[in-house]
């Protein structure tokens, strides 16, 4: 019988039969317990790495592996967004929320170095920020910061989708934080001035910015659009406001974008 989980790395990379036994031994080695030993057959290792939040933490310690070549390493971080469902009903928004890997945004921002991050991936990270905040924090602020501007300045990904993740983000990190991202986004030409409206539109409003991310939420999907009562449990729990610091900045911007 052959070698069941290298055979599924070569099938789902995908990747040729040396680098499938190489990931397949590596994989062993990470999935074991503390004895060395694999707590499971191969099958049922096959079966745990198919979690993206396995997979991604295993993919994670493989990066600095200066042995990976190149486009393994590009396989790797793509099969992790594979791996994430996009939301299409309820049920699967819980899903992505309870599976990304703590760590998404590195591997995005790895990613994005290789000149590898797609629309499909943006999609991927502003679905699984909405229900999980504390993935912009779980990275290192240089990081973080990185895939924000990545994000910003990526045009194939529509304007509400990007104003959504810069809301999202800013509400989720420090707010002295917020207040630093919010000014350079603002004076960064490279950030479409739409989009740079858009976003201080959210940050200067009276409720901080809560009415302007359920329309972009609505626009994406991810909450029904019959929501119109800013009370309603799916927004309370799932829309954040805004830091009040951003305000006095973000009605500048727009004060100077007025005819």
């Amino acid at each position: 019988m052959g070698d069941v989980l290298a055979e599924a790395f070569r099938a789902e990379l995908p990747c040729d039969g040396v680098a499938a036994a190489s990931l397949a031994s590596r994989a062993r080695e990470y999935l074991s317990d503390p004895s060395g030993t694999p707590e499971d057959a191969d099958e049922d290792l096959v079966l745990r790495l198919r979690d993206p939040r396995t997979f991604g933490s295993f993919a994670e310690t493989m990066l600095n592996d200066r042995g990976l070549a190149a486009p393994l390493r590009r396989a790797l971080l793509e099969h992790v967004f594979d791996l994430l469902p996009l939301p299409r009903t309820e049920g699967d928004v819980i899903e992505v929320e309870s599976r990304a890997p703590p760590h998404l945004l590195a591997l995005a921002s790895t990613l994005a170095e290789e000149e590898g991050l797609t629309v499909l991936h943006v999609m991927h990270i502003v679905y699984a920020v909405f229900l999980n905040r504390s993935l912009v924090t779980a990275v290192p602020r240089r990081t973080r910061s990185a895939i924000l501007h990545t994000i910003l300045v990526q045009p194939e990904s529509g304007e509400n989708l990007r104003a959504l993740y810069a809301g999202l983000h800013l509400a989720a990190v420090p707010e002295a934080e917020a207040a630093w991202e919010l000014r350079r986004l603002l004076k960064t030409d490279a950030v479409a001035r739409g989009l740079r409206t858009s976003v201080a539109s959210l940050a200067g409003s009276d409720d901080g910015g809560r009415s302007g991310l359920t329309r972009m939420a609505q626009n994406e999907g991810l909450l029904p659009a019959d929501l119109e009562d800013p009370q309603d449990p799916a927004i309370l729990a799932n829309i954040p406001r805004l830091p009040g610091r951003l305000s006095a900045a973000s009605q500048r911007f727009l004060t100077r974008a007025d005819p």
